[in-house]
């Protein structure tokens, strides 16, 4: 599924994600991966935010899109984790999400252009689905293949009881 963000959804996930930025580097935050060019690990914020706005999208809700969001799920009242990836079979899972019991949804490309949610998977299920990282932090890429279709999500998996 394809979802393409217009304004003022577009500003916003692009605001969210340089206030990432900000908050980490104020922070002294380590990345899990190192940079590999100058500004990836803006673009990487920037392009998650964008990543949330359309999974918000396509399931009917507001974007929820905080800034120092690393406990909480990423789109409030759900447990929703969104992956996004520039690269279809690198979206990952972690330990973390297992233990959180995340419903993760993969997401890539790049804004202006449509973003394509890949589909959903229990968190729990990344060790039978996915490939082990071959160096830390420990996390399973998914292959593109081993989601779940996103039409197949029903509301019931991944909204919080209130």
């Amino acid at each position: 599924m394809k979802v393409v963000l217009r304004e003022p959804v577009l500003s916003a996930a692009i605001a969210a994600g340089i206030a990432r930025q900000r908050s980490a580097e104020a922070k002294r935050s380590r990345p899990a991966f190192a940079e590999a060019w100058p500004g990836q690990l803006l673009d990487n914020h920037i392009n998650g935010a964008c990543a949330e706005a359309a999974v918000a999208l396509a399931l009917g809700l507001t974007p929820s899109l905080g800034v120092d969001v690393y406990a909480v799920p990423d789109l409030d009242g759900t447990r929703i984790e969104v992956r996004w990836s520039r690269a279809r079979n690198w979206c990952k899972i972690t330990p973390r999400d297992i233990a959180l019991d995340r419903l993760v949804i993969g997401v890539v490309g790049v804004p202006p252009d449509a973003m394509e949610i890949l589909g959903w998977l229990e968190a729990r299920d990344a060790p039978e689905r996915g490939t082990l990282a071959d160096r830390p932090p420990p996390c399973w890429f998914i292959h593109e293949l081993a989601w779940e279709t996103f039409s197949s999500l029903h509301v019931s998996r991944w909204k919080c009881a209130t």
